[in-house]
């Protein structure tokens, strides 16, 4: 099967009506959850991207509900929000055990001792039991027909101002700016507390998928130089958070092994996991200083204010 992602609205200007700009987003990133659920459930053997792109899918089209709120109908939006909640639930366990047990694979090739041996079959009969609950989100999403109610969901998405209706260009630096301040905000609050980096990436996560959203509202050094300016910031953020999860994820493993030596080797995999998260956290708060982030807010502000004048 064909991966199929989606990122970049296609087809949309500057000009375009902003009720249209939401239909397509939904549409799409809807379309894809739709489109990557069976895989993800029943052929996820032949293709971990299968589960991890479902997972992006998800991500995306809560973000796009998230940002066209305000042309969506509320309790239908809140139905499908929790729709969408449930499938990235039963998504994070599989996906989690996939890329831990890639890395895994990796290292146990320099050091082939038993105990790695066993450790990887545990964590394997761990990833088998974790497609159950995938696959009875499939069951169920298909039970309630969810790729038709998608469907259905995208045409209420309209205009519901009394005025007339905006187009992109003058509407995105309306539906960017609390997103780009509550971003800023806590970049200010991670200067003084390293705590606060979980969120952070939280924040820069919800702005990129924005920016890719409303990125046609702007000329082209937006998306050609803005985002990946910023995208750096968010990677950064996902190494820190990879090896944290890796620190939760793996004690909460360990706690389901009745080996000795495998909930020892797992330990020894935590030590090592939180070392990295330490070196991580202490490079990027030498990094991610004030004058970072001063260059960063005059670089958004260039177009957030330009698209105003």
């Amino acid at each position: 099967m064909t991966i199929k992602k989606a990122k970049w609205l296609e087809g949309i200007t500057q000009d375009t009506l902003i009720s249209d700009v939401g239909r397509a987003a939904l549409s799409e990133r809807l379309e894809l959850v739709g489109y990557y659920l069976p895989l993800a459930a029943f052929k996820a053997d032949e293709n971990v991207e299968y589960v991890h792109q479902l997972r992006v899918s998800v991500r995306r089209s809560q973000a796009a509900l998230e940002l066209f709120q305000p042309l969506a109908p509320m309790r239908r939006s809140e139905k499908l929000r929790k729709r969408l909640k449930k499938i990235r639930k039963a998504a994070g366990e599989p996906r989690d055990l996939d890329v831990f047990i890639a890395r895994f694979k990796k290292q146990k090739g320099k050091e082939e001792k038993a105990a790695a041996q066993r450790t990887l079959k545990f964590l394997q009969s761990l990833r088998k039991e974790a497609q159950g609950p995938l696959v009875e989100v499939a069951e169920w999403a298909k039970a309630k027909s969810l790729p038709q109610k998608f469907a259905r969901f995208v045409p209420r998405i309209r205009w519901r101002d009394s005025g007339s209706e905006e187009t992109l260009q003058a509407i995105a630096p309306l539906y960017l700016d609390s997103i780009v301040l509550q971003f800023f905000y806590q970049a200010e609050q991670t200067l003084a507390a390293s705590d606060t980096l979980h969120q952070l990436r939280i924040e820069a996560k919800r702005l990129r998928y924005a920016m890719e959203l409303m990125s046609s509202a702007f000329d082209k050094a937006f998306r050609e130089e803005l985002y990946p300016y910023f995208e750096k910031v968010q990677d950064r953020l996902g190494e820190i958070n990879d090896h944290a999860t890796a620190v939760s994820k793996i004690g909460a493993w360990a706690k389901k092994t009745d080996d000795p030596e495998v909930a020892q080797y797992l330990q020894n995999v935590i030590a090592q996991a939180d070392a990295s998260y330490r070196t991580e956290v202490e490079a990027f708060r030498e990094w991610w200083t004030t004058d970072l982030i001063t260059d960063l807010k005059l670089r958004f502000d260039r177009f957030l204010r330009v698209s105003n004048d």
